[in-house]
């Protein structure tokens, strides 16, 4: 007994030395990730603004929206950036994907004068290319903390509130939420900022 007693209360320096040693490794590497995700984060506008200076949505719809998203569970439904459930969309891509068809449109008419799907291979190319420089160029000022938005944005953010109030209003759908999940018009709206500015996010380049 006194045997076992003794080999149960010793323990060698090195193992002791060791825990001590991953437990100030490991914190350390959790803080730093910590810091470096918030230095990192992509930054919220004051403001979003279209190409004649008018408000879009503001910061503060971002933030109310992001509030909305946690208010309802939204997590347990969908994701963002990849992150929740997988019973609904990914918001963040979904609004991106929306954007897209909106931008294919709008460009196919402005240089066309006719619509996305009637053009030809060659005319699709150039704007997908198109697109794809608008999506992906930095429009954020650090100075002023505006986004400026092109047209094609703009307009699909509208056209998005519409979308985003349909999706939570109908069970069909969106993978069993209850009718008129979310029917606040502000909230919707506010919540459609939140999804803009993280799809945004995604695609911008920025700084480092």
């Amino acid at each position: 007994m006194q045997t076992n007693e003794a080999s149960v209360g010793t323990l060698s320096s090195g193992w002791r030395n060791s825990v001590i040693l991953i437990l100030i490794v490991g914190f350390t590497i959790l803080i730093w990730l910590t810091a470096k995700s918030y230095r990192d984060a992509p930054p919220i506008p004051k403001k979003v603004v279209d190409p004649a200076g008018a408000t879009v949505f503001t910061g503060a719809d971002v933030r109310a929206g992001q509030q909305v998203f946690l208010k309802y569970g939204l997590m347990e439904n969908g994701t963002i950036w990849g992150h929740g459930a997988y019973m609904g969309p990914d918001f963040s891509a979904e609004y991106l994907h929306t954007l897209s068809q909106d931008a294919s449109e709008i460009l196919a008419r402005a240089r066309y004068q006719t619509s996305f799907n009637s053009l030809g291979s060659a005319e699709k190319s150039v704007v997908n290319e198109e697109i794809k420089s608008l999506f992906k160029r930095n429009r954020y000022d650090s100075g002023t903390h505006a986004l400026s938005f092109t047209e094609p944005e703009a307009l699909s953010y509208q056209r998005q509130i519409a979308k985003w109030t349909d999706y939570f209003s109908q069970p069909v759908k969106n993978a069993g939420l209850p009718p008129k999940f979310i029917s606040d018009p502000t909230e919707l709206r506010q919540l459609t900022a939140f999804f803009a500015w993280t799809a945004w996010a995604s695609v911008a380049n920025r700084p480092g």
